[in-house]
């Protein structure tokens, strides 16, 4: 009763006051929150959508002399050098399809096909002759209606890379090894030229075909019949090993997020911003995809030098530990984990892999798919996924 006595006791005027400033500190609560959906949004940013996508358009352009994107283009006008996108050769089967894109060839073995590959001779010149260049600026598409022009040429990248690889891989078997080293090269820089473009996709496709030329020469240089000259240019070949993930996504990010403003409605963008869905947590996924790159040319560097081990020694090296003076040290670094290389000897020859973002030892085993149980997450180098030992394989013809 007294509690009671006491607020009647006090002015109405002052119970008014009160009762305003809980609503007015209810609406700057509310206020606060709307700011920081509009801003997470990019609804609070003042320049236009277009002029900041023309900027960074602007501050991309090289003279067409230094562009290889200007040969990419004139092969997609040339129907003879698209015709051979709209579907694979009719002799290929699914298992053969497999074969010549992963391992040598020759043409005996598939004369239809070597007749098929040097019919395509054109595009091959053109595709080296991109190769010259260091750079590459494909105009970025910003219009979702353009996106067809842009899924057209991703899909050309990508039946181009196996045209090659397949070329390759008849050099490589018919003994023609500068011709194929020079293809690796070419493939290479297909995969550098698509991850300079501020565009996930166009990174995803650039990893992909640079992956192609990467695994393939692991047996070349392992296995193959190469002198130290062959071992020089490969080297020289190889893409850089540094990580630059940082650079690469923060400009992959800010075209993004813009690309994402102009094209996606208010709605959209407000709903995606209260449920927290942000390109970050997209791009933790393709960072895994993306960090593959420095491990993979790593990992060939250690096996060009574990070669030249052997070839002086005749036999493979106990550890990685004597070949440490022949490279430099961040070679020997795991860009997945900061860590260490797994280098092992088997009953033939060795195994070599990264020990993944866990940074556990699981013997060199990978989930198959994405989003499958695990069976681990090491990235094996070599030998080439799907290779049975070989004692395993005389066990089982002795069976």
């Amino acid at each position: 009763m007294a509690e009671e006595s006491q607020e009647n006791q006090i002015p109405k005027n002052i119970k008014r006051t009160r009762k305003w400033v809980w609503c007015a500190a209810i609406v700057i609560v509310i206020v606060a929150i709307i700011c920081c959906l509009l801003w997470k949004a990019g609804l609070l940013e003042f320049q236009a959508v277009d002029e900041q996508l023309a900027a960074i358009e602007a501050a991309r352009a090289i003279p067409d002399e230094e562009n290889a994107a200007i040969i990419y283009n004139q092969l997609l006008q040339d129907p003879n050098a698209t015709s051979l996108l709209d579907t694979r050769p009719g002799f290929l089967d699914d298992d053969s399809d497999n074969l010549t894109a992963r391992q040598p060839w020759s043409g005996k073995e598939y004369p239809e096909l070597a007749v098929w590959i040097k019919e395509q001779q054109h595009v091959i010149d053109r595709l080296l002759e991109a190769s010259k260049f260091d750079k590459c600026r494909f105009p970025i598409i910003t219009d979702v209606q353009q996106m067809p022009i842009q899924m057209d040429r991703l899909s050309a990248m990508r039946r181009w890379a196996y045209l090659l690889i397949r070329a390759t891989n008849n050099d490589i078997a018919e003994g023609r090894i500068d011709a194929g080293i020079q293809k690796y090269h070419c493939l290479i820089q297909m995969g550098n030229h698509q991850c300079q473009q501020p565009v996930w996709v166009d990174l995803l496709v650039g990893i992909a075909v640079e992956a192609i030329a990467l695994h393939g020469m692991r047996s070349l240089i392992v296995e193959g019949n190469l002198t130290e000259e062959h071992l020089k240019t490969i080297e020289a070949a190889l893409p850089q090993t540094k990580d630059n993930w940082a650079e690469i996504s923060s400009k992959i990010i800010e075209f993004e997020t813009l690309y994402g403003r102009k094209n996606l409605g208010l709605l959209d963008r407000l709903k995606f911003a209260w449920q927290g869905m942000g390109l970050e947590d997209t791009f933790d996924r393709i960072q895994e995809i993306y960090t593959r790159l420095p491990a993979d040319c790593r990992g060939n560097l250690i096996l060009i030098a574990l070669r030249r081990y052997k070839n002086k020694k005749g036999h493979w090296p106990e550890s990685l530990d004597v070949i440490q003076s022949s490279l430099q040290a961040e070679i020997f670094i795991d860009p997945y984990n900061n860590g260490s290389f797994v280098y092992k000897l088997t009953d033939d020859s060795f195994k070599l892999y990264s020990k993944g973002k866990n940074n556990i030892d699981e013997d060199g085993k990978y989930k198959r798919r994405y989003g499958e149980t695990s069976e681990g997450d090491d990235w094996l180098i070599w030998p080439p996924r799907g290779r049975k030992p070989k004692a395993k394989e005389e066990n089982t013809n002795d069976e």
